[in-house]
């Protein structure tokens, strides 16, 4: 037995709903997706797996488990860097429990990688989920561009007629999305972000996700998960993820100010900020 099993039985975890026979069979299915619906990758099974162990411990110590407040709780006790760590672990502690504790606790993405293919011996069709997900990435961030290019065409006939751009109206519109660290200066085109895996690796790791795997071959599945997000570190802007909205995408490319000709003119950026 393996960790996860050691926590299903010490906490008596059931499946979510009649559909699934044991949580073993809901994880396995909602990776594979051969339950009709679409696969999830390790990180949203891991966060599923980890809330149903953190309310039964709350359930035991007599904690509300109200889903929006353990949902929150949950993220801060995986995210040490959460500026509310201290505010919530004095609380929990008020309760009996200890913030430190619970998060060794919860496991790892590579546990749940490693219970489902090792103890599970599950694997799911990488090949096509890969395709699809690609596909529809692709899609989101051609479709961001488009929108971007089109609000700044939409504005050159003026900078070019007030002579703030002279002869902007003639100029072609390139635009690049690129990726930032929230905490250093690292800036990546977001298709190499998706194609490494990774925004930067100095600051934008997982620090949840610290079990070894038991074999070193690459797991394409990976690659398909959408996190939106991915984070205990999880910035807005997610490295194997396109964002949901192409409005906050557009407006983060704005102030980026990726177009050919954004360093020629400050106002010009503004000015797109204003009409977005």
């Amino acid at each position: 037995m393996c960790k996860v099993d050691d926590l299903i039985a010490e906490y008596g975890l059931t499946a979510p709903g009649s559909d699934y026979d044991s949580v073993d069979d809901y994880l396995a299915k909602r990776w594979t997706g051969t339950d009709g619906r679409t696969s999830e990758g390790y990180k949203k099974i891991t966060d599923w797996f980890n809330k149903r162990v953190l309310k039964s411990i709350y359930e035991k110590y007599g904690r509300s488990t109200v889903s929006i407040h353990l949902d929150r709780e949950y993220d801060v006790i995986v995210n040490e860097d959460n500026i509310q760590r201290a505010e919530l672990a004095a609380d929990l502690e008020g309760d009996g429990m200890d913030i430190d504790e619970l998060k060794k606790t919860l496991v790892s993405h590579g546990t749940i990688r490693n219970h489902l293919k090792n103890c599970l011996e599950v694997e799911k069709d990488t090949q096509s989920t890969t395709n699809s997900t690609t596909t529809t990435r692709e899609k989101a961030i051609a479709s961001a561009k488009r929108m971007a290019a089109s609000k700044t065409e939409n504005i050159l006939p003026e900078l070019a007629k007030d002579g703030v751009v002279p002869f902007a109206d003639q100029a072609t519109v390139d635009v690049e999305i690129r990726l930032q660290c929230p905490k250093c200066d690292t800036r990546v085109p977001i298709e190499d972000a998706i194609k490494r895996g990774y925004v930067c690796n100095d600051h934008m790791t997982d620090p949840i996700n610290t079990d070894p795997p038991n074999n070193s071959t690459p797991d394409l599945s990976e690659n398909t998960e959408s996190d939106e997000n991915d984070s205990h570190h999880q910035s807005d802007t997610t490295m194997n993820s396109v964002p949901s909205s192409q409005t906050s995408l557009l407006l983060s490319l704005l102030a980026l100010g990726a177009t050919s000709f954004s360093s020629q003119s400050p106002m010009l950026i503004d000015s797109m900020l204003n009409t977005a």
